[in-house]
């Protein structure tokens, strides 16, 4: 219970100083929101973002995705004979994920006069955090660490928005990340909170 009205609370709370921004901005040029996204592709995960818009046209974002799996490079001696050890080292937590942080530029085209769709191109660089499990030892008796690994990456994040609201909208299209180590292909749908659009 206290959790729920600590959680209503804070809900209020960023609700009210969304709504005195909005008073003070909404004649303004350049906005200020933040988004998140529900991805999913090769793996599921998610993406927050800041965003900074320029003259209702050019954006700044500063933002963190993350995608997380069970990890399937499971020993060979365990995927048969040993299904029951292999489930219990599932369980103990051998999974492998990637997080970024990224700064993307982008550039927004209306596609009404009420402005409540639009089109957003976006990219920029990023440092990838490859976290991958390494199993050591065989015949039913094996441990494993996890590695960290660290790549500069490209992200690319076009979307379709509809900014329904001066504060609210939502957001969908594809999530592509490149680097050396790997590559995620994925889309995701998410929402906007903040001052979204004039």
């Amino acid at each position: 219970m206290r959790k729920l009205l600590f959680i209503l609370f804070c809900f209020f709370a960023i609700t009210s100083q969304a709504q005195w921004s909005y008073k003070f901005m909404s004649k303004q040029k350049h906005f200020l929101y933040t988004s998140g996204d529900v991805m999913v592709g090769e793996t599921n995960g998610g993406k927050l973002g800041l965003n900074y818009v320029y003259n209702n046209k050019y954006l700044l974002n500063i933002g963190y995705s993350a995608t997380n799996k069970t990890s399937a490079a499971l020993p060979a001696d365990y995927t048969k004979s040993g299904t029951e050890q292999s489930e219990a080292l599932i369980g103990d937590g051998a999974f492998q994920n990637i997080e970024n942080f990224h700064l993307m530029v982008g550039r927004f085209f209306n596609l009404n006069q009420k402005n409540t769709v639009r089109i957003l191109l976006q990219g920029g660089p990023g440092v990838l955090t490859s976290r991958k499990p390494e199993f050591i030892g065989s015949g039913g008796q094996s441990d494993y660490s996890i590695k960290a690994s660290q790549f500069p990456s490209l992200t690319l994040n076009p979307k379709l928005e509809f900014p329904f609201l001066y504060a609210l909208g939502v957001s969908v299209g594809p999530m592509i990340i490149v680097s050396s180590e790997q590559n995620y292909y994925g889309a995701g749908i998410g929402f906007m909170y903040g001052i979204i659009r004039k």
